[in-house]
């Protein structure tokens, strides 16, 4: 038995009510100090954070607390809220903070609600793109208003030419491996796009991207992928895990169309 089955339909479309109404605020806060102007700072991995950063999550955190104070909260700016909760508000306010800072739109803002582990309510909104997706458990997935739906793909028809969305070639290296995984993906999937954001995620929810694989990511950089992706009647696998010092549990995934999904998970069990 799923154990999201024990939420009433009515607070999975309060708690889906509630994560685009957070998202909208949010994106207020990010398009508003993009304007007005941010700071840029390094943290002590030398990843960019700013001021935009704290400020959205901080915002964030406020609202969650407002309207649902037994909840906990995981961010990537702060601490841990709550962390015993049944339920537990999960974002990364900038994804993609880099691009961000450089006035790429790819960046997104991510939330999700996860019950006793498992993923219930997920979006990512691209502000500046204003593209939005959003799903609830049981209620599918839609791309601002409209209803996603993937179309799988002919498995005789698979022969290189797919959309494919990789990471950057160093977040294979980061994470115990020497770049030949990576090789054997670009080698393998010629008609692949490099992105190092959360708008992967975005394309293989709408079908713009046939499957996206992510390399070395914690729980906040897709705490809404398998939602979305389940919802729109695709596939989401976790081919990787470790246990960072200082971050936690870090992940690799694989999703978009099945039938692809599969095939691209067979290069990560040959290199076991």
């Amino acid at each position: 038995m799923d154990i999201r089955n024990e939420i009433t339909a009515h607070d999975i479309e309060r708690f889906h009510t509630k994560a685009l109404e957070f998202s909208s605020a949010a994106r207020s806060l990010v398009l508003s100090m993009l304007v007005a102007g941010f700071e840029v700072k390094r943290k002590p991995d030398n990843s960019f954070v700013t001021s935009v950063d704290l400020r959205v999550e901080d915002h964030l955190r406020g609202l969650i607390h407002l309207h649902f104070p037994d909840h906990g909260i995981i961010g990537e700016e702060y601490p841990p809220a709550n962390p015993q909760a049944a339920y537990q508000w999960i974002m990364d306010p900038i994804d993609g903070t880099e691009d961000f800072v450089q006035h790429l739109p790819t960046f997104g803002s991510i939330l999700a609600l996860h019950y006793r582990g498992e993923p219930v309510v997920g979006v990512i909104d691209h502000p500046v793109l204003d593209m939005r997706v959003s799903a609830a458990f049981g209620r599918g997935a839609h791309y601002n208003s409209r209803r996603v739906t993937l179309t799988d793909l002919d498995p005789s028809a698979i022969d290189g030419t797919e959309r494919v969305m990789l990471p950057a070639r160093a977040n294979f290296i980061k994470y115990r491996d020497d770049g030949r995984l990576f090789d054997t993906l670009t080698r393998a999937h010629p008609n692949h796009r490099i992105f190092r954001t959360c708008f992967t995620h975005t394309c293989a929810t709408i079908g713009t991207a046939d499957a996206t694989v992510d390399y070395g990511n914690p729980i906040w950089d897709f705490a809404a992928s398998r939602i979305l992706i389940e919802e729109a009647g695709g596939k989401f696998t976790v081919v990787r895990t470790w246990d960072v010092p200082s971050l936690g549990w870090v992940y690799g995934s694989v999703f978009g169309k099945p039938t692809l999904v599969d095939r691209l998970v067979r290069y990560f069990k040959k290199e076991r």
